[in-house]
C-alpha cells in the first residue's frame, strides 16, 4: 500500500481548509476573442427530451454512439444500462446486472463496455462486457474508491487505482490477454497510457501549486524516463500526442500539445484559476491528436471570487473558436465525433457544438 501523496493531501486541504484571500489579477488569454455570432446558420435537429422516472433513475453514464446516451436505472432489484437517442427519442436495453452499478464506460473502439459494480463498501468488481451483453473479463479489487484508466488502443489493458479509507492507494495494471492483475510501484495515482507497456505520470516534489515533472514509466522493466517537462499541473494523452498544462506564468496556464519525444505541435495560453490549495484545470476532451475541446476562464484568480463562469473553446493547432459562454468548471463528456457534449457534474446539460446552444435534454417526472 502506497503512502499518502500530495494529490490526496490536496483533496483534504480543499475540503477542510482555506487561506487568506487576495484580489485576483485580471489576465487576458493570448488570443483574439472569437465572435459570439455564428456566421452561417447550421441546421441541427432539436434534441429530444428524455422523461426520467426519479424513483428508478440511477445516473447518466457515457456516450454509446454519436447520438445515444447511456444511463442506468434500477427496476425490481436489477440495474439496467439503457440508451436514449437524443435525435430520435429511441430507448433500448444494453446490459443488466444484479449488482449495484457505480459507473459505465464505453471503450473508444465502441466494442466493449466497462461496468464498475460493487456489493460491498470496501471492494469493487469490474466487468468488461461485449456489446451483446457477454462478460469477457471480470476482476475484483479491494478499494473504497476506484479510478480507472482504459487503454484507448488495446481494450484488454486497464489501469486501476484503488484508494483506501486512509487515502493511501494501490495502482494495478490489468492485462486481459491472461487475466493478470499486477501491482505497479508508482507514486502518481492518475497515470495515462502511452502504449501497451508504457505510461506517463506526473511526479510532485513539493506543493501541488508548484506543479510536477512529466515522466514515462515502463511497466515491463519498471524503468523511469524523464521528459524534461516541468511545472506541469495537468496532462492527458491521445494516441501519439500528449496535452500538458503548465504554470510557467503564475497568472496564466500554458497549454501545449506535444509528440512523445517532446516536440511542441501547438501552444496557447488561458487565464490561470485556483482554489487556494490547487489549480483548477477543467479536463480536456480530444477530437483527435490535433484538435480538442476545453473550458477556460475569462480572467485569472481564485475560483470563488471570479464571479464569471467558464467559456468552452475548440482548439485546432492553437487557433481558438469560442463555442459557449457561462459554463461551470464541471466535467465534459463528448460524443465520439464531438458534435455533442454533456456538461456538468450531473450531465443534464447538452451542448450542440454546431449550433453552439445548450439544451436540457432530461426531465424528471414528479
Amino acid at each position: 500500500m502506497k503512502r499518502m501523496t500530495g494529490w490526496l493531501l490536496l483533496f483534504l486541504i480543499m475540503m477542510f481548509g482555506c487561506s487568506e484571500k487576495s484580489e485576483p489579477p485580471a489576465v487576458e488569454p493570448n488570443m483574439e476573442e472569437p465572435s459570439d455570432v455564428v456566421e452561417e446558420s447550421v441546421e441541427s435537429p432539436t434534441p429530444q427530451v428524455f422523461e426520467a422516472d426519479p424513483s428508478s433513475f440511477h445516473f447518466i453514464a457515457d456516450w454509446l454512439t454519436d447520438t445515444q446516451i447511456l444511463y442506468v436505472v434500477k427496476n425490481n432489484g436489477v440495474y439496467k444500462v439503457n440508451y436514449f437517442d437524443i435525435e430520435t427519442g429511441e430507448t433500448g436495453l444494453v446490459y443488466e446486472d444484479s449488482s449495484f452499478i457505480i459507473d459505465v464506460l464505453v471503450h473508444p473502439s465502441s466494442d466493449y463496455l466497462l461496468v464498475h459494480t460493487s456489493d460491498h463498501p470496501n471492494s469493487a468488481v469490474i466487468k468488461i462486457v461485449e456489446m451483446d451483453g457477454t462478460v469477457e473479463h471480470e476482476v475484483e479489487i479491494d478499494s473504497t474508491e476506484l479510478s480507472i484508466e482504459w487503454n484507448r488502443e488495446n481494450p484488454k489493458k486497464i489501469l486501476f487505482t484503488a484508494f483506501h479509507e486512509d487515502w493511501s492507494f494501490d495502482l494495478f495494471a490489468f492485462d486481459g490477454s491472461d487475466d493478470s492483475l499486477s501491482l505497479v510501484e508508482l507514486d502518481d495515482p492518475f497515470p495515462k497510457w502511452a502504449n501497451d507497456n508504457k505510461i506517463f505520470s506526473m511526479l510532485l516534489e513539493d506543493h501541488p501549486l508548484d506543479g510536477g515533472d512529466i515522466q514515462m514509466f515502463h511497466l515491463d522493466t519498471e524503468k523511469v524516463e524523464t521528459t524534461g517537462i516541468g511545472n506541469a499541473v495537468y496532462f492527458d494523452v491521445f494516441d501519439d500526442a500528449i496535452g500538458i498544462v503548465q504554470t510557467i506564468d503564475s497568472d496564466a496556464f500554458t497549454y501545449t500539445i506535444r509528440n512523445f519525444d517532446g516536440e511542441v505541435k501547438s501552444e496557447w495560453k488561458l487565464p490561470a484559476v485556483s482554489n487556494y490549495s490547487e489549480w483548477v484545470v477543467p479536463a480536456i476532451e480530444w477530437l483527435d491528436e490535433n484538435r480538442l475541446i476545453l473550458k477556460g476562464a475569462e480572467k485569472s484568480g481564485q475560483l470563488d471570487e471570479l464571479g464569471a463562469k467558464f467559456n468552452l473553446y475548440r482548439f485546432e493547432k492553437g487557433s481558438p473558436e469560442l463555442l459557449v459562454k457561462g459554463l461551470d468548471e464541471g466535467p465534459l463528456k463528448c460524443s465520439p465525433s464531438g458534435q455533442y457534449c454533456l456538461n456538468g457534474y450531473t450531465s443534464e446539460e447538452l451542448i450542440d457544438m454546431r449550433a453552439k446552444e445548450i439544451f436540457e435534454w432530461i426531465e424528471f417526472d414528479n
